[in-house]
């Protein structure tokens, strides 16, 4: 058996937006239901390359320089 959380979609919710209202964003939720929260959005383009930026061959690929 599983023991039910400590929080609820609604509360996290509640919390997200008292946070919003207060200026902050919410940059993630821990598994416990704490909100980690900063100054500025996190921008997710700039932390996955782009397509074909930085990727290594696969090793059964034909390498020609």
């Amino acid at each position: 058996m599983s023991k039910a959380l400590p929080f609820t979609e609604a509360s996290l919710a509640r919390a997200i937006k008292g946070v919003e209202r207060a200026g902050r964003f919410v940059i993630g939720v821990r598994p416990d239901g704490t909100l980690i929260v900063g100054d500025k959005p996190v921008d997710l383009a700039s932390l996955v390359p782009a397509i074909g930026q930085d990727v290594p061959a696969s090793k059964w690929e034909d390498q020609r320089a």
